[in-house]
Order: structure tokens, then sequence, then C-alpha cells
């Protein structure tokens, strides 16, 4: 029988954390200046929902970035509150800009959502003059910088670090596909393989990933003792899965049981922060067959270092995602405070705020889960809030208390908890607004108003999300077609030299990457699942084969003939890429459209085989992939 999985852990440091940063920013403000005061620090302290699965030298470049987003976003709504369309403008602009930046910079949280919750609080707040909305952005960045400062000096020892975690993950879900191959025998991947699978490749690119979040800065830099024996460990563990991968396809024999075993020893000792060796991997299969030990060195096959305008300029790239999904957040913020300006008992500022909450911020959900889970947390938050404080109006000294531990609490909580974070981030807005609007309707009443705001929203989010598409089917085409691209000029440039060429191929793995993100974020921008990633993952699957061949391939002698031909199936197949989706009749029509149904055979059967794997999965039919 299989073992049920083990229930996400709460992250104790990380709510300790976050719990002497709130007390410290809300409690000394209001010691000093007044609870009104020191609710304004208490918003800035947000921004510890970023950043906690990025390496510590990015998170905190990033999240000091975000951290001015907070309040430029805090002085524009402050400056719009009370003027109903330019609540309306700063809101929509708010969500786009936060949503675009948090998501193309793939800076881990709730996507742009705090960003806007922030710019919301602060237009649901009484109008402030120039100065004023300056005085109270400022107490917003003394929060931040409590939460940035506290979010920085974290656990150091090598196991909390991400970048050793990815690659204990992607150590067991190789152990696992091995095992179920193992089990299975040779044969196509179906059922539990495939899932076994994709969850291996998934992990390797995770691993890369957080390798790749590690180097500092926008120049090279040598790298250190940790970051090279990760990366050859990743570079072995890619032959391993490439070997796995021919014996599931029955290239051979099957696999020895002690290779699962092995993987999942060294997955323990990269967990416990010990450095990998040479000796931890598996050397051979029963067959004579051996991991190869790919020709890459440090960086390849990381992208080069870009400048910080390359990093904005990706920010409109056809082949992202998020231009798309900042547009349609943007869109749904939009009509939601438009709608509620002309309903008396709806405020606009807590109707953005639930329309955003549907269409981001929920790890690996749709929008229509995140609608419902998000909702689900909210009634009971706020039913708990309206209930215990009907009668009871809490004193400075309870509201710091209790807001105080409840930010902890949603903390603590594992990211994929959406639910109870959202119990337990409802009363800390609601605590945080009362605080800073003393004299108000109080916060029972308070409660069950904006329990209306955020149901409306909700609800427009998820209507937003069924009117607009989610990601043009143009841009997941052109994601398709750069990976392809770039795959086939790095091949051409090793064929054609006869060693690596570091520049085409890290080009190459950043434009895989980019397919991979195309990948992540179709489905979790479908309220109605169009399986357009189901018709991806063969293209994307066969891509990166290719490519890993490229970066496995040792030294040989230069072969521009045998070069050019390749480059030339691949470049066809790159240009049909851009006809339509994988497996569709448009792209099928461009690959028979003067070319061969095949790809000649390659000199090397293994390139062959893989140049025929990437043809297939583009011409395949959708219900065949």
């Amino acid at each position: 029988m299989r073992r049920l999985p083990r229930p996400p852990s709460l992250d104790r440091g990380r709510a300790v954390r976050a719990l002497f940063a709130f007390a410290l920013a809300f409690g000394s403000v209001t010691a000093v200046a007044g609870a009104e005061c020191g609710a304004f620090a208490a918003m800035g302290c947000y921004l510890d929902a970023y950043g906690m699965r990025d390496p510590r030298p990015r998170r905190a470049l990033l999240t000091a970035l975000l951290g001015g987003g907070f309040v430029l976003a805090f002085f524009a709504g402050s400056l719009a509150a009370g003027h109903t369309w330019a609540m309306v403008g700063v809101l929509s602009l708010v969500t786009a800009a936060a949503t675009l930046f948090v998501d193309t910079l793939r800076l881990s949280g709730p996507g742009g959502y705090f960003v806007l919750l922030v710019a919301a609080l602060a237009a649901f707040l009484p109008p402030a003059d120039l100065t004023e909305a300056a005085l109270r952005s400022g107490l917003v960045a003394l929060g931040a910088a409590c939460a940035w400062l506290f979010n920085s000096v974290g656990r150091r020892s090598p196991r909390h670090r991400p970048e050793q975690r990815a690659a204990a993950a992607a150590l067991e879900e190789v152990a696992a596909f091995a095992r179920v191959v193992g089990e299975a025998g040779p044969g196509r991947p179906e059922g539990s393989s495939a899932d076994a699978h994709r969850r291996a490749c998934a992990s390797l690119h995770r691993a890369w990933t957080a390798l790749d979040d590690t180097r500092k800065g926008w120049r090279p830099h040598p790298p250190d003792a940790r970051q090279l024996a990760l990366h050859a460990l990743l570079i072995r563990l890619e032959g391993v899965l490439a070997v796995v991968e021919q014996s599931l396809g029955g290239g051979g024999a099957a696999l020895p049981g002690r290779w699962p075993h092995r993987l999942s020893e060294a997955a323990g000792r990269v967990r416990a922060g010990h450095l990998p060796g040479p000796g931890s991997m598996p050397t051979a299969a029963e067959d004579g067959r051996a991991p190869s030990e790919p020709a890459a060195r440090w960086p390849t096959p990381l992208p080069p270092r870009g400048s910080p305008g390359a990093g904005l300029r990706r920010l409109s790239a056809l082949s992202s995602p998020y231009p798309a999904v900042a547009l349609r957040v943007g869109l749904a913020v939009a009509v939601g405070t438009t709608i509620a300006a002309f309903v008396p008992v709806l405020h606009p500022a807590w109707v953005a705020v639930g329309a955003a909450a549907a269409l981001q911020g929920g790890p690996g959900r749709r929008p229509g889960q995140r609608a419902g889970t998000r909702l689900a947390g909210t009634v009971v938050g706020v039913g708990v809030t309206a209930a215990v404080f009907h009668s009871y109006e809490p004193g400075v000294g309870v509201t710091v208390g209790l807001a105080t531990a409840a930010h902890g609490l949603s903390r603590a909580v594992p990211p994929t908890s959406l639910f109870a974070r959202m119990l337990f981030s409802t009363p800390v807005a609601l605590l945080i607004v009362d605080a800073a609007s003393r004299g108000g309707p109080g916060l029972g009443t308070l409660a069950a108003y904006r329990l209306l705001d955020l149901g409306l929203g909700l609800g427009l989010g998820v209507a937003t999300a069924l009117l607009v598409p989610g990601i043009p089917r143009r841009r997941v085409t052109a994601a398709v077609h750069g990976a392809v691209a770039a795959t086939g000029s790095a091949l051409r440039e090793r064929l054609r030299a006869g060693k690596a060429e570091p520049r085409s191929e890290a080009a190459a793995w950043q434009a895989v990457a980019d397919l991979w993100t195309m990948y992540d974020a179709v489905p979790a921008e479908e309220i109605r699942s169009t399986k357009t990633a189901d018709r991806l993952w063969p293209a994307l699957l066969a891509v990166r084969r290719l490519l890993v061949w490229v970066l496995a391939a040792p030294p040989a002698p230069p072969a521009p003939d045998e070069a050019l031909r390749a480059a030339a199936e691949v470049g066809a197949l790159a240009q049909a890429a851009r006809a339509g989706l994988p497996g569709s009749p448009a792209l099928r029509q461009a690959l028979s459209t003067g070319r061969p149904t095949a790809p000649a055979p390659a000199a090397d059967p293994e390139l062959s085989a893989r140049l025929a794997d990437l043809h297939r999965a583009l011409a395949r039919p959708a219900l065949q992939a």
C-alpha cells in the first residue's frame, strides 16, 4: 500500500521572525505616536510575505525593491482616497504593475496581492493631503524595513538554503521515477510512470532555477565550493535521468534496484546540508550503461548574467505569459471598483482586493479554486471577527497583540494552505484598518460590510477569468518557437565546432526555461481546462531532452555538414511551431509543407532519436499527446 504523504509542517522560524518584525513596527510606533500611526507601520510588514523560497542575496535585493513599491503604492492610494475615479485608475495600475514585477522576476510569494492590499487600505482611509500622505508613507517604509531586516537574518545553515532543498527534492523525484520504471519495466510512459516522469523533470528544472538564483549581482562572479558541488550534482543527475528515460522507452535492460535507494540516500545527505560527492550517484546499470558525464562546466547551462535593463526588457517579451496575466488582473480590479462606485454600501478599495485575490496569489490553483478557497477563508475570518467584536471594541494593547499573533500564524502555515492563510490574515487587515480609523463604525460593523465587498470582488474576478482569456495562444506558440529555435542554434554550434559553445547553450537553456514558465502558467490561469498544458508537455520534454544531449555531448571532431543538416531540420520545426499549438492541424500542415514526414537520420543514433522525438511531439494530435 502506498504511504500517504506527510502533511506540510508549520514554519516556526518564519512565524517567529514575522512576529518580532510586526510587534516591533506596530508596537513601537503605537507606543510613541499612537495606534493610528502604528497601523501604517504594520501595513509595511506585509513585505514579509515575499521571498522566503528565494536564496538570500536575490531575496534581499528583490524584496528591497518591492518594499519601495509598497511605499509608492501606499502613497498613490492615499492621494486617491475620496476620489472615486482616481481610485479606480490608481488601484488598477498598481495591481497590473505589481503583478508584472513580481511574476516576471519570479519573486516567491502571493503575486501582487499584498501590494494592492496596501494601496487599497490607504484608499479606504480618510483622505490625506500631500504632507500627511508623505508622513504615512514614511511609516509604511519603516514597517517594510523591519520586515526586510528580519526576513534577511533567518537561518543560514546549508540545510535551510532553498537551493539545497531544491536539489534534494530533485534527487527524491528522480529516485521515485527510477523506482516506478524499475517496477514497470521497459515500455511507454503511461499512468503513474508519466506522472513520475513529469515530476522528476519539473523538480530538476526547479533545482537548476534555484542554483541560478544563488549567483550574486548582474555581473559574473566566480562560484563558491557549494555552488560548484551542486552544479556537478545536477549535471550528473541529468545523466541519471537520461538513462532512466532510455530504460522507460525500451532502450535497454531494466534498471538495477539499488539506483532508487542510492538516489534517496544522496537526497538525505543533501537535505541535511552536506556537500554532495561524486560517489553519491549511481554509476552503471546491469547492461553496462552508465550516466554520461556531461562536458558542461560552470556556469553552463545557466544563462549569462544580464543587466537590469535586460531584465526589464523581458517584461514585454512575447514568450512571457505575465503581461497578459497582469492586464487581466488590472481589468478585473478596474471593473470591480467601477461597479462598487455606484453601490452605496460597498467600497471600491475592498472590492478591488477581492477581484485581485481571485486571480492571483494561490500556488498551483486555478481562478475558481482560488476564489472559492479565499471566499471560505474570508467568510470564516470575518465571521469570527464580527462575532468576537460585535459588542466589544478592543483597546490599543489588545489590538496590537491580536494583530501580531494573527500575523505570525498566517506566516507559519505553508503556502499551499490558502484557506488558513486567509483565515488568519483577514482579521489582521480589519484590526489595522480599525486602529487607523479610530472613531469609525466599530470592528464588528466594519467586518460585516467588508464581507459584502470581498464577496463581490471575488465573484467579479471569476467572471473576468470566464470572459477574458488568460494567456493568448500567440504567446504560447512564441514560447515553443523560441525554445526550439534556440536549441537548434546550440545544436548547430556544438556540431560545427565539436565542442561546447557556452553562450548559445546558455541562451537555449533560458529559452527552454521560458517554455517551462509558460507550461506552469497556462493551467493556473484557466477557469476551465483547455488541455493546452497537456499539448505543451510532449514538446517541452522533447526539446529539453535534445538540449540535454547538446550539453552532455563529449568533444568530437567538427562536423560542419552535419551541423547544417541538423540546423535545417530543427529550423523547420521551429518555423512550423509558429503556426499553432503542438498537435494542432495548422502545425501539422506547416510541418508537411515542403518537408519530409520525419527528419533524416543523424550520424549519432541518439541524436537522431531525439530529433525524431521532437518532430513527433510537435506533430502528434493532442489526444495522443
